[in-house]
């Protein structure tokens, strides 16, 4: 108790000081006023201690009702008794502590006396509502002469003629030309931001004073007089906006506080909480239905204004977020972080709580993210760092397009400024040394153009290839690294002979040829073969660059050189389908996101052994080794200047890329113009001998092309369900288009999901032939014959693949499941038609999976974990699995399940199933998934 009264405040001695004079209650002296006589002694030495966030000793000053009520040593005042008055008593000396402690200045004889009389006269509260402290007092601290102050805050009108400019206590409104035409004052401390309305008429100004009040006011541009006055925050107010009609404002500071305030009337209306550190902006969606703010407790909140509800709590941020906008069309949440990155979220909470995904994530700088400021058409949006780095990204795809130069300064706020229609934008910074900073912005077209154009592929009929006897081949060549010049298209037989040796074979290729390097080792052979292609001058030929995006590392553990599942990388939300991961001289590409609780990636192919990409070789990853989302530069493109590194990729190889030669090396080269090409060959060991190290390269002509296989149905199928089969593609010489599977000859009863499409980069899909609940039995061998299509380079390739086996049929199991819609008045609409369920892409959408069981039947009935979906396209998924997957229990005959199409899901329909793990596996009847652009 004694050390918590230790820090009542200065305010707890006031009472029995032998140098104040208490005047008596009928001495007919002047009436002491609270407000004005009494609460600036108490805002001088007490309420530091004693605010609603922080009353020590259980005693909160800021409010008077809380005043009288104490604290934890009971009543801290007692109306017209000053000597009975602890506050009093402990301020004067007369009761231990002493307050304020630790020799800290408190009240004066005079101000003592004061406090007395106010509480001889009956300690009388304030008349109407309690003023919000208004002023920090504290010692006065004269500026040096000819220091110029900070501009901390800067805004301009829609058409550009008009600026605001704000520095401690004073607002400048400038002409466009940089006259000053009116100087506003602001008694209420720093400036911390501006805003126009739309006509330019009037301007609102969020200011404060650090640890005593917060405050917005709209002032009038022409007179300057204060119009509106919104006064309740507890602390500084960091940012105020209008809503897009203007009849609302909305301010947020370090209080953690959201307030929404009438316009007309100054009143607050509704009040947000639940950020636990301070707002440090703010912003409407287009239609004013959303407003989102950011705080330093590293979230961004949505709230619905009407409503007051939080719609969603975005909280991938790594560090205090600093600026947040909406895009005009109110489709994207975008936001920079003292992280250094700029996120960018699809906005879909607009009427209701959902979760709005995170669609992008870019390291932007090496230091925090202050400000994102969109153009005013949206082809783009401004990022600023702390450094004074200024970045563009463009809208359409979030890439970072340009830098322009650098500001000399920390910038405090910023602004885009519209010209004349012939000339560009202008970003104008305000900065910490009081000046202020104005960079043009470049046109940024809606996609990248490529500069210097693409290289166009050319495919060969080079016929036979060529045979070649290295040894004989060698009969004239005097420098061991010289290069044996070969045919275009050629087998060479030959050996590795001593360690390091490095045979070169040299041939001509013209630009844009495809041209396909596979090196073997000889049968039994030690052999390791890597083969490299050097230009002209010996140098290896660059394939690609690769510019890093995206920041991470291994988590929980490392990887073989062949694990392809659970890849755990450090902020993994932010990363997306389809992005190349680059590690250690590797690259790969994620291909299904962690389904579960204890789950990573899963990288291309999806199932068995990893394929690479680029022509990298395949290596192994370390526990907390750095990793990288990557994107690769076009030709000529210059790398953006993120502060991430740029990878340089050669065309070099130790392994076939899609793991189908084993240790043995396949490359694919596309010859960057007219020249002499050597191709380089050692052991990747750099191992040799006279025996066991030979070797066959092939310098051929690329035949892109695919080989295709189905497995068969050995399990008779049951009425009223069916089975599965698995198609599949080998991809050769990069061909990456989708392939389709058609059957035949599937007679009355029996159906199928077929035709499947094995898509763009893809090795399989999953299909299924199903019986009607009343099909009759089957006569004579069936057999369905499968056959593979696909379009290469302009040619209809058709192969035929083979059969499903011969197919029987039987009666229906004990439990037989199928898929009904959520909605259980839709239900009974399930027909023997196959019925839709429609997902937008980045969305989820649910169905039911139901059992019929027979009597006894009462099993539990999983139907897979991360790939219970059959038959979806990539990146269509059952989603929220958890650790046992899509699960019926013993006994549960029904429950809803989801499903989520990701981002990057082709729009289109497929048809859907589950398969039931009982009987070796039975599928249900198909619905069809529709994927919404």
């Amino acid at each position: 108790m004694v050390m918590a009264m230790k820090r009542l405040l200065v305010w707890c001695g006031l009472l029995a000081s032998p140098f104040v004079a208490l005047p008596s209650r009928g001495s007919g002296a002047e009436a002491v006023d609270y407000v004005r006589d009494v609460l600036p002694i108490f805002q001088t030495y007490c309420i530091g201690c004693h605010a609603a966030d922080d009353d020590q000793g259980g005693l909160e000053m800021e409010s008077f009702d809380r005043l009288m009520l104490g604290g934890e040593s009971g009543l801290a005042i007692t109306p017209g008794s000053p000597a009975s008055s602890r506050l009093l008593m402990m301020a004067s000396g007369k009761l231990e502590p002493k307050m304020p402690p630790d020799d800290a200045e408190g009240p004066n004889e005079a101000e003592l006396a004061r406090i007395a009389a106010w509480i001889e006269q009956g300690a009388k509260g304030p008349k109407g509502q309690e003023p919000m402290t208004q002023r920090l007092r504290s010692p006065s601290i004269p500026t040096v002469e000819g220091v110029i102050q900070p501009v901390t805050a800067i805004a301009a009108t829609v058409n550009g003629k008009l600026m605001a400019t704000g520095r401690y206590g004073e607002i400048s409104i400038t002409s466009k030309q940089g006259q000053v035409l009116r100087t506003i004052a602001v008694d209420a401390g720093k400036v911390n931001s501006l805003q126009f309305s739309r006509d330019g008429s009037r301007l609102l100004v969020g200011t404060g004073t650090t640890g005593a009040s917060g405050a917005a006011m709209i002032y009038s541009i022409e007179s300057g007089e204060l119009i509106t006055e919104f006064i309740g925050h507890r602390d500084s107010v960091f940012k105020a906006v209008f809503s897009p009609d203007e009849s609302l404002v909305a301010t947020g500071g370090y209080d953690r506080d959201v307030l929404l305030w009438n316009v007309v009337t100054g009143e607050a209306i509704r009040e947000f909480t639940g950020h636990n550190g301070a707002i440090t902006d703010l912003a409407f969606s287009p239609e004013g239905r959303v407003l989102v703010s950011s705080s330093s407790d590293e979230t961004i909140k949505v709230w619905g204004v009407e409503s007051g509800k939080r719609l969603d709590t975005l909280s991938q941020s790594e560090g205090e977020v600093l600026s947040v906008d909406i895009t005009a069309d109110g489709r994207f949440v975008l936001a920079g972080s003292a992280d250094n990155r700029l996120r960018v979220w699809r906005l879909l909470s607009v009427d209701k709580p959902r979760i709005n995904p995170l669609i992008a994530t870019r390291f932007m700088d090496e230091s925090p993210i202050v400000r994102v400021e969109l153009t005013p058409d949206g082809t783009a949006v401004v990022v600023l760092s702390e450094a004074g780095h200024v970045k563009i990204v463009r809208t359409s795809d979030w890439q970072q397009v340009a830098a322009v130069e650098s500001l000399e300064d920390t910038p405090s706020d910023a602004c885009v400024v519209v010209g004349e229609a012939s000339d560009p934008p202008q970003l104008v910074v305000s900065m910490m040394n009081g000046k202020l900073g104005s960079r043009s912005l470049p046109k940024i077209e809606s996609s990248h153009v490529q500069a210097g154009g693409a290289i166009a592929a050319v495919y060969m009929d080079l016929g036979v290839l060529e045979s070649l006897d290295e040894a004989k081949s060698r009969e004239s060549i005097t420098a061991p690294a010289e290069a044996v010049v070969v045919p275009r298209g050629v087998v060479v037989s030959g050996s590795i002979g001593a360690p390091g040796e490095v045979d070169k074979y040299q041939f001509a290729a013209r630009a844009g040829e495809v041209w396909a390097i596979d090196a073997d080792a000889k049968e039994s052979g030690r052999i390791d073969p890597v083969i490299t292609v050097l230009d002209e001058s010996g140098n290896s030929v660059l394939r690609t660059r690769l510019q890093a995006v995206r920041d991470s590392y291994f988590t929980f553990r490392g990887k073989n050189s062949m694990q392809s599942d659970d890849f755990r990388l450090f902020a993994w939300e932010e990363m997306n389908l389809d992005d190349y991961l680059y590690a250690s001289g590797e690259v790969t590409r994620l291909w299904m996101r962690p389904r579960g609780p204890d789950s990573g990636f899963n990288v291309y192919p999806g199932t068995g052994e990893r394929w690479t990409y680029f022509g990298t070789s395949h290596v192994v990853h370390a526990l907390g080794e750095p990793a990288y989302v990557v994107r690769p530069l076009a030709m000529n493109e210059e790398p953006t200047t993120n502060g991430l590194p740029v990878f340089d990729l050669y065309y070099e190889n130790d392994d076939d890329p899609a793991r189908l030669a084993g240790k043995n090396s396949r490359l694919l080269f596309t010859a960057p113009a007219d020249a002499m090409y050597t191709v380089a060959i050692t052991d990747t060991r750099r191992e040799g001998a006279s025996d066991g190290y030979g070797y066959q390269l092939k310098i051929r002509a690329a035949e892109p092309g695919f080989n295709a296989t189905v497995t068969t149905i050995s399990k008779p199928i049951r009425r009223g369900s069916g089975r599965e089969c698995v198609v599949r593609v080998q991809r050769q010489d990069g061909f990456d288009g989708e392939v389709s599977f058609e059957i035949a000859d599937l007679p009355a009863g029996l159906h199928s999901t077929f035709p499947v499409v094995i898509e763009s980069g893809q090795q399989e899909a999953i299909a299924s032939v199903w019986a009607d609940a009343d099909c009759k039995s089957l006569e004579g061998d069936i057999e369905p014959m499968i056959t593979a299509t696909a379009m290469v380079h302009g040619v209809r390739v058709e192969r035929r693949v083979g059969t499903l086996g011969k197919l029987t049929l039987v009666d229906a199991l004990q439990a037989t499941p199928r898929i009904i819609p959520a909605d259980a008045a839709l239900a009974g609409s399930n027909s023997g038609t196959p019925w839709t369920l429609q997902i937008a892409r980045g969305e989820t959408a649910s169905a039911r999976v139901t059992v019929v069981r027979e009597a006894g039947f009462e099993n539990e009935i999983g139907f897979g974990k991360e790939f219970a979906g059959r038959g979806t396209a990539h990146g269509v998924y059952v989603d929220n699995i958890g650790l046992n997957g899509l699960l019926l229990l013993a006994g549960q005959n029904e429950r809803e399940f989801f499903i989520t199409a990701d981002a990057i899901a082709e729009p289109g329909q497929r048809l859907f199933f589950l398969q039931a793990e009982i009987d070796g596996g039975v599928t249900t009847p198909p619905i069809v998934v529709e994927v919404l652009p």
